[in-house]
């Protein structure tokens, strides 16, 4: 899936608990201008992220890190954390941030502490939400309604030392093989790798199950088509959100 660099943000479609998708550039909105970050343990700073309100109205954005659900792919839900907001070592400023017309809100994220692994990276989504300002009284036409959006970028925390090539040439070491009415993705590196498409015999999974990530180091399954045998075609999504090459090999 490929993304555009400036997405409007639709106000009338709630989206609480899925990533943003992107749509074509109209003339007003909140416009994004990254959907995956990488933030690399060489930055000791912390690593930045933007997004701009060309719209008309002032709009209040709260933003935090949370934990992605595996099983998933999606943020996990408030009732599946069960970890305290400090065992995430990730602390996003500011947390709260009035953003006028024209206004840029610009974001830093910083790790807080050494707990992640070093040998592999770690995912986590950012998660913006925007609640819009309600016109004066004397301004309204009838009845107003606020709705307010959540919008989730992929965080991936890459320590130093990890093999080059990233997840290009990571998704060249992915093994597949078929277990019942599964395939099996083996991911022996330390990237996280998020398929764009994958096809087994020429029929190709549907979108939602590749939302789920191969982990560095181990393994996810993804239902395939009854009779689906043969050659298994596929492409990830690299760092800079852009697809890497189609890639095949024989079951």
């Amino acid at each position: 899936m490929t993304f555009s660099l400036k997405v409007p943000l639709l106000i009338a479609a709630l989206a609480l608990a899925l990533p943003c998708v992107a749509a074509p550039e109209q003339p007003s909105g909140l416009s994004i201008n990254q959907f995956r970050l990488v933030y690399p343990a060489s930055e000791t700073k912390g690593i930045t992220w933007s997004m701009t309100n060309n719209t008309h109205r002032a709009y209040l954005m709260q933003s935090w890190v949370r934990p992605l659900d595996l099983a998933t792919g999606l943020p996990a839900t408030e009732q599946d954390d069960k970890a305290p907001a400090t065992a995430i070592p990730l602390l996003v400023t500011p947390p709260l941030k009035r953003v006028d017309p024209g206004e840029q809100l610009q974001l830093r994220i910083r790790l807080t502490d050494m707990t992640l692994p070093q040998d592999r990276e770690s995912v986590f989504y950012l998660s913006v939400k925007g609640i819009p300002s309600v016109p004066d009284k004397d301004n309204q036409t009838g009845g107003q309604l606020v709705v307010a959006v959540v919008n989730n970028m992929k965080l991936f925390y890459r320590p130093e030392g990890l093999p080059p090539g990233g997840v290009t040439k990571a998704s060249e070491q992915l093994r597949f093989s078929l277990q019942g009415d599964a395939l099996v993705v083996d991911n022996p590196t330390p990237f996280y790798l998020n398929f764009s498409q994958l096809k087994v015999g020429g029929k190709t999974l549907p979108a939602a199950d590749l939302r789920k990530l191969v982990p560095p180091k181990g393994q996810q399954r993804y239902p395939v088509p009854e009779g689906a045998r043969g050659e298994v075609e596929w492409q990830v999504i690299g760092e800079d959100s852009r697809v890497t090459s189609v890639q095949r090999k024989t079951l």
